[in-house]
């Protein structure tokens, strides 16, 4: 790919990424329940939980269907991991998936001011289209209950970071309500979605981990 074409790529997925960033930043959350932003049954995120919503976000725009690629995510795996070097995260070579057969995983990190560590991962074919891709936040005091709040911001950006400015609003509110549940699993198109924690007596880190059909019927692939 010709290098100034695959500027203009990151460029739009920092903005989808920084866009997200804003509106989870903007106004300050209430507690009660989300409600779906999107009247199409297609894209309408339908949910099931383990545990009640914690708190709703503002209404967001529904994704529209020329944002949707043929794998359900709007950048592709080296744009992704691209854009994420360039903001400070160190990322690993491609190695095989210890989970999904025939699938191949990087992953990057950083430690924010704060002392979270800050983890993202994607999950490739082995044609290299993006297949499954996640996102963490641990507290800085491994062990200890790490307040949503504290994670939302970089698990929405994550969102517009895979899946484009519409598409990762649609599920804003959705995420703002139940990150920090034991888990939780919704749809968005042909996308399933969940949020979850590393364990169900361990808070201290917060998911949210998307995968395409073709991911979830491989051998192994699931979510988590």
């Amino acid at each position: 790919m010709p290098e100034s074409r695959r500027r203009h790529r990151v460029l739009r997925l920092t903005i989808a990424a920084v866009l997200l960033l804003s509106a989870c930043a903007g106004p300050t959350l209430t507690a009660g329940p989300t409600s779906p932003t999107s009247t199409d049954p297609a894209t309408t995120p339908t949910t099931t939980s383990t545990a009640p919503p914690r708190s709703a976000a503002p209404a967001a725009s529904s994704p529209t269907a020329s944002s949707v690629s043929p794998t359900g995510f709007a950048f592709a795996a080296d744009d992704i991991l691209a854009y994420y070097e360039s903001v400070g995260y160190a990322c690993t070579a491609r190695k095989p998936s210890a989970k999904a057969t025939g699938f191949f995983v990087r992953t990057c990190n950083l430690v924010d001011d704060a002392g979270r560590t800050r983890v993202i991962g994607i999950v490739t074919n082995p044609d290299g289209g993006l297949a499954n891709s996640f996102a963490s936040v641990q507290g800085k005091d491994r062990g200890a209950f790490l307040p949503p709040i504290d994670a939302l911001e970089p698990l929405a950006a994550f969102l517009g970071a895979t899946l484009g400015e519409d598409q990762g609003s649609a599920l804003l509110p959705w995420l703002a309500g139940h990150l920090g549940d034991a888990h939780t699993e919704t749809t968005l198109g042909d996308l399933k979605v969940a949020t979850y924690t590393a364990s169900e007596t361990d808070p201290s880190r917060l998911y949210v981990e998307i995968a395409n059909q073709a991911y979830l019927d491989s051998p192994g692939g699931s979510i988590p």
